[in-house]
């Protein structure tokens, strides 16, 4: 077993196994922090070529049916506004580097408040990101660009091969007192403890699984001071739900046609992380 990125200390204890998982789930003995303690696959980008990572990714997945990228990239746009504004409310403008953009739906909404740019590794994704910003194809840590006011990152830390070194590169782009915004699935969360194995957010690619507590203590070793811990939800329609749902039930039918059906849902296992810099 891996030792924990978090402390560094060494033999995990077991939790689960998960059919959903890349390997078992462990528990740090000396801080708590929960990973996946051995990797049966290398589904992380920035040690193998950026193609050969995506395609492993889409094989792991195929089991999972896929939402129409219409309604993808429809709701992705209403819960990009929703972050923006609370992201406003701490910093109104600057420079805001996206790490993971994807698709770039995200940009799309914050560039008319922000100068801003993208960090993407996918480089199906980077083709479209492109079009809307200036987007480095590659992982955080080698990317050259610094002096930013945020650097945002929305369920991105949980696919890494190292959240400390994530966390170390992130916080080095960041001007003193700037913005840090994490979302990540939330581990110690009532859909975990009930669902266990069968939790949602146990998919192939997902490796580490923070609570409140072990998020503080990374960001704090980087010289970050959490501002803020939410439980949030998001936008969703009726596709969703049932392209959701279609991994505990896979005899649903497809919901297309529905997506006009638009209303906010909190799942209770997503945080969404404020944390400034303090100094260089």
């Amino acid at each position: 077993m891996s030792a924990c990125d978090l402390c560094g200390a060494e033999s995990p204890r077991p939790i689960l196994e998960s059919r959903g998982l890349d390997g078992p789930l462990v528990e740090c003995i000396k801080c708590g922090f929960r990973y996946v303690g051995s990797r049966r696959s290398a589904l992380v980008f920035g040690k193998d070529s950026a193609e050969e990572t995506a395609a492993k990714v889409r094989a792991a997945n195929t089991q999972f049916r896929y939402l129409r990228l219409e309604e993808e990239h429809r709701l992705a746009l209403l819960n990009a506004r929703w972050r923006l504004d609370l992201i406003r409310k701490v910093k109104p403008s600057g420079k805001l580097l996206e790490v993971g953009c994807a698709r770039g739906d995200f940009l799309r909404v914050a560039r008319d408040s922000f100068d801003v740019s993208g960090v993407e590794p996918n480089p199906d994704l980077a083709d479209s990101a492109s079009e809307v910003a200036p987007v480095y194809r590659d992982i955080i840590e080698r990317t050259p660009w610094s002096g930013f006011d945020v650097v945002a990152s929305f369920h991105v830390i949980e696919h890494v091969d190292s959240p400390r070194s994530f966390i170390r590169a992130a916080a080095e782009r960041l001007k003193t007192g700037g913005l840090l915004v994490i979302e990540t699935p939330n581990i110690d969360s009532l859909p975990f403890k009930v669902l266990k194995s069968r939790w949602r957010q146990f998919i192939p690619e997902h490796y580490f699984f923070f609570d409140p507590k072990t998020i503080a203590r990374l960001l704090s070793d980087h010289g970050l001071q959490t501002q803020t811990v939410t439980t949030i939800g998001k936008y969703a329609s009726m596709d969703l739900i049932a392209n959701r749902l279609s991994r505990y039930l896979p005899w649903l039918p497809h919901m297309n046609g529905f997506s006009r059906l638009t209303f906010r849902v909190n799942p209770m296992d997503i945080m969404l992380v404020f944390a400034t810099k303090l100094h260089d």
